[in-house]
């Protein structure tokens, strides 16, 4: 059994895609936790990594129902490159910024169209509170910029692996 078959096969259980589900809830736990117990409130490219990590809520949970079909895994996989792309440019955009290489303007509006008003919708998640600047360390002097653009970059490389797979699998 070669390791894209292992993958395949993996990408068809309920377990691969319920880790996603966690992944994302726990991203969104440490968010949260950061802001109301550490009181460190959220910038802009911080909701739009909340946003992110709820798309890849969304994008699991479809597939715990659609997991057994060969096209709905490819546009999963296709979905979640596009999702880990993003968060790949928000991450690099945050560190230039936390680190000043990236000179730019961080406002205060996510720049979504009216009607979807997410940060009215749902505040105390998606309503940022202060402008982009730094980041707080997470551990060992790492900071969440940091970590973030390292998490984007596997997830990257993992999603495009996932596609290959799917794109490889003979079952459909």
């Amino acid at each position: 059994m070669t390791i894209n078959s292992t993958l395949q096969q993996w990408m068809q259980g309920k377990l691969f895609w319920t880790a996603f589900i966690l992944l994302g809830v726990s991203m969104e736990g440490v968010a949260l936790f950061y802001q109301y117990v550490l009181d460190e409130p959220p910038c802009i490219l911080c909701i739009h990594f909340r946003l992110l990590f709820a798309v890849i809520i969304i994008i699991a949970l479809k597939m715990l129902w659609l997991r057994s079909y060969k096209f709905s895994r490819i546009v999963a996989s296709l979905s979640l490159l596009a999702v880990s792309g993003v968060m790949a440019e928000r991450s690099y955009q945050l560190l230039g910024t936390e680190r000043r290489f990236i000179l730019g303007e961080c406002s205060m509006d996510l720049g979504f169209p009216a009607w979807l008003a997410v940060d009215k919708w749902v505040p105390w998640l998606f309503q940022p509170l202060t402008s982009c600047g730094y980041t707080p360390e997470i551990v060992f002097g790492i900071t969440m910029a940091e970590a973030l653009s390292v998490f984007s970059i596997i997830m990257v490389l993992f999603t495009a692996w996932m596609l290959f797979a799917s794109l490889k699998s003979t079952n459909y």
